[in-house]
């Protein structure tokens, strides 16, 4: 197992730097980017088509600029499946009728009179300003299909850095391609929501466990290997009144102790990764802490429908899915973050127009360049109609990977579920027992 070094704060947990890279080209500026953002392809690839390095330069308008260039390689193939449909159930098409223009902003940005299913009517963005149509896109994506939400029992996150002449280095699980991986965690992570169930209406659309009536959903988030960050876990809190902050507890073996990770630090590199707590999936933040302007929409590909059991990536960089790849549709939305002091300071988020979940993500940093480039990857399960449970259980695409490209210090993230990704129906003694926050240092 590749090996990180001993971390002794929470400050060093979450923001632990990886080796210097390579330095690379000047990254795309923020108006390469909306040039890209307002670009449409001639011709969309036929499905059923297998493109190669030849046909890359046809897929720009589809590809994120810097992620594109990755992309050319002389071993490229992007196999092109049909667009996929991917409806929510009828439970929660259900709770959407039966709520619908119910749900109002409020002036700051938050949202009353929500209970359940889709919030906003798509159909209003085009008559209202954009920071309200970029609002409700927001609570769209926060409030989309998510049951009870998903579970990965393993998953690795692992920073590959360049290597000469893009050769294979020293590879880590799904590399294929070049790049050398200098660090591989393995981590355990489980998303409980609690309230706005649409699956519950004669519950009052929540969960009978403790703090479903404050508490929108709780992470649980605990680091399996190597050894010296073994035991490291994070439980997040989000809470229903939307400007109340997270409450981040977190236990670091070194220490022995539990503490809160302040907000300022939700912005540091989680595990020195390429991510903060609010990329995970795209977006994982609070909406209130950010500026939402909609933007419009954008077709891109994307690995909605994974023909994997686990991710395999290839290019210079093994941040290339070898996978099957649809054309999506998806709104575009721009988030600036309210606190000045924050490294990033733009995020164009696209978010799939039928599911809600962000297929793409774009960081400009403060000097107007591109940052980051965040992509998802996604798995449609086998519909099983056995039981009513199992309906909801395979109702809906879990998330089985992302890269995060960082185009300041040439390095990548790849973080990829190893184990099934999983919507599993929870008792509500079995939430009160995953995020009890006594979990965080029993038995140690």
């Amino acid at each position: 197992m590749l090996s990180l070094r001993r971390v002794t704060s929470v400050a060093g947990v979450l923001a632990v730097l990886w080796l210097p890279s390579i330095a690379t080209a000047e990254p795309p500026n923020r108006a390469a980017v909306e040039a890209w953002l307002a670009s449409t392809p001639a011709q969309l690839p036929a499905a059923g088509s297998v493109l190669r390095q030849a046909d890359v330069a046809s897929l720009r308008a589809l590809l994120a600029p810097g992620y594109l260039d990755d992309a050319n390689y002389p071993e490229t193939i992007f196999t092109i499946e049909a667009s996929g449909d991917y409806p929510p159930p009828p439970i929660f098409q259900a709770a959407t009728a039966a709520n619908a223009g119910k749900t109002t902003l409020l002036p700051a940005g938050g949202v009353a009179n929500y209970t359940a299913g889709q919030p906003f009517d798509t159909a209003q963005f085009d008559d209202v300003s954009p920071t309200d149509a970029g609002l409700m896109a927001a609570w769209n994506h926060v409030y989309r299909w998510q049951y009870y939400g998903y579970r990965v029992k393993a998953l690795d996150m692992v920073n590959v850095q360049p290597t000469a002449g893009d050769k294979p280095g020293q590879r880590a699980g799904g590399m294929e391609g070049g790049g050398t991986a200098e660090r591989a965690l393995v981590q355990f992570f489980h998303r409980v929501y609690l309230s706005h169930l649409a699956m519950l209406p004669t519950h009052d659309y929540r969960v009978n466990a403790s703090d479903s009536q404050h508490r929108y959903f709780k992470d649980y988030i605990s680091f399996l290997e190597p050894f010296d960050v073994a035991g490291t876990t994070f439980v997040v809190e989000r809470a229903l009144d939307a400007n109340e902050e997270d409450q981040v507890n977190t236990y670091l073996p070194s220490q022995r102790r539990v503490r809160r990770v302040s907000a300022k630090e939700r912005a540091d590199n989680f595990m020195g990764s390429n991510y903060t707590l609010d990329d995970f999936e795209g977006f994982s933040g609070r909406v209130m802490d950010y500026q939402w302007t909609y933007r419009g929409q954008k077709q891109v590909l994307h690995v909605s429908n994974s023909q994997e059991k686990t991710l395999r990536f290839g290019g210079p960089h093994s941040n290339i899915a070898i996978d099957r790849w649809q054309v999506r549709n998806c709104f575009v939305v721009e988030l600036t973050p309210h606190w000045k002091g924050h490294p990033m300071a733009t995020k164009y988020l696209l978010i799939d127009e039928q599911t809600w979940a962000p297929a793409v993500a774009l960081i400009i940093d403060r000097k107007d360049q591109l940052w980051r480039v965040l992509m998802t990857h996604y798995q449609r399960p086998i519909p099983d109609a056995s039981t009513p449970a199992r309906a909801l259980e395979t109702s809906l695409g879990g998330w089985r990977g992302s890269v995060s490209l960082d185009l300041g210090n040439n390095s990548t993230t790849i973080a990829r579920a190893t184990t099934p990704s999983e919507f599993p129906t929870m008792s509500d003694r079995e939430i009160e027992r995953t995020f009890s926050l006594s979990r965080l240092t029993e038995g140690r």
